[in-house]
């Protein structure tokens, strides 16, 4: 149920009263024996929320519930579903193009595509906005959107709009996968090896290179102009020695142990081999694990390999997108059995890799 502020007799859209909130204390009014420990969302933090909704959606789905995406029964293919939503207050860097934002919605629900290891098929998209915004704007995010398809070969077929207080979007990206091709959380087996795409830190440093006005420029770009792994992501599944893949959205540490939880394994990741953006390299190790690995907002795509068939896969990779910076797979760790999610370093040894990141509801760091 989506909460909106209504007021007797007011205009709908006027915030004064929630109806989250009045919902709450009609249901435990003071005196009932629920009425004193009434959860709220900041007590908990976005995943255990989504664990207490997939107890009430699970239902026996093909593939089950929490991985990046979900998955309906098409034939030979699973149809592959995601969504995600942007908002201004926990999205929008100040000084952000319109058209910058049209990119970085579509390309983070190619993100969950690309994650499943599905070919991308269209895009939706609803936007909730004031209704004294300047139609230019509207023009501009529009053709940031249309930008970021094209660039990745799929279509926006449709959507929705609506006024509201601030700006909103939300986006659903289909896909297709073989059934015995989807890429899921699960699957990860011990003596597996870890591969990372890209490099990790780019959204961490920009989140605090924005304030610099010399810096601004990049890093809006750096933070907004994501790139969707979706060529990656069928490479892996196409492999079929990818054992299990999620991409980083909320930061490597958060990423690993829900890894590590969907495959019951443990995780040992190596910091040396953790490729580290450029405007971070030199940085004390504090300010690059803090950014790099706890961060998030990089989007790449983090999988796990058969180690039978490492040295196949990653000679395949180089041939199919050669040797530059952008199209780099590290291998960055391995699977255990058990003894918990750990991060070695030559220099620091070994130490707990934390479960933490960006987590809705939540500070920055969860």
């Amino acid at each position: 149920m989506a909460c909106q502020a209504i007021s007797p007799g007011s205009n709908p859209g006027r915030r004064t009263s929630s109806l989250c909130t009045d919902f709450v204390s009609q249901r435990f009014k003071s005196g009932s024996r629920h009425s004193r420990g009434v959860a709220t969302l900041k007590d908990l933090g976005e995943r255990a929320v989504v664990d207490q909704l997939k107890r009430i959606f699970d239902r026996g789905h093909p593939i089950g519930l929490g991985h990046d995406c979900g998955v309906i029964d098409w034939g030979d293919d699973y149809l592959v579903i995601t969504t995600d939503a942007v908002n201004a207050k926990t999205h929008i860097p100040a000084g952000a193009a319109p058209a910058q934002l049209g990119w970085y919605v579509v390309a983070i629900n190619l993100s969950d595509i690309a994650a499943a290891g599905a070919y991308p098929l269209g895009l939706v998209v609803a936007i909730s906005m004031p209704r004294d915004t300047h139609l230019e704007f509207v023009k501009d995010l529009a053709r940031g959107m249309e930008e970021c398809a094209r660039q990745f070969g799929v279509p926006i077929v449709g959507g929705d709009t609506k006024e509201s207080d601030s700006l909103m979007l939300a986006m659903t990206a289909f896909g297709k996968v073989p059934k015995p091709r989807i890429l899921l959380r699960s699957g990860a087996k011990p003596g597996d090896i870890v591969v990372l795409t890209g490099d990790l830190g780019r959204a961490g440093w920009a989140s605090r290179a924005v304030g610099n006005p010399e810096k601004r420029a990049h890093a809006l770009d750096a933070f907004l102009r994501i790139f969707p792994r979706t060529q990656e992501g069928i490479f892996f599944s196409e492999s079929g020695v990818v054992t299990s893949c999620m991409d980083v959205s909320d930061g490597l540490g958060a990423t690993i142990h829900q890894l590590s939880e969907a495959s019951q394994v443990a995780f040992v990741v190596d910091y040396d081999a953790v490729p580290i953006y450029r405007e971070l390299q030199g940085a004390d190790r504090r300010v690059i694990e803090e950014l790099a690995l706890y961060y998030g907002g990089d989007y790449e795509l983090v999988a796990t390999v058969r180690p039978d068939a490492l040295g196949a896969l990653l000679e395949k990779y180089r041939q199919s997108k050669g040797r530059e910076e952008q199209y780099k797979l590290s291998v960055i760790g391995k699977v255990d059995a058990k003894g918990g999610n750990r991060l070695y370093s030559k220099k620091g040894g070994t130490v707990p890799l934390e479960n933490r990141g960006w987590e809705h509801f939540r500070s920055f760091s969860g």
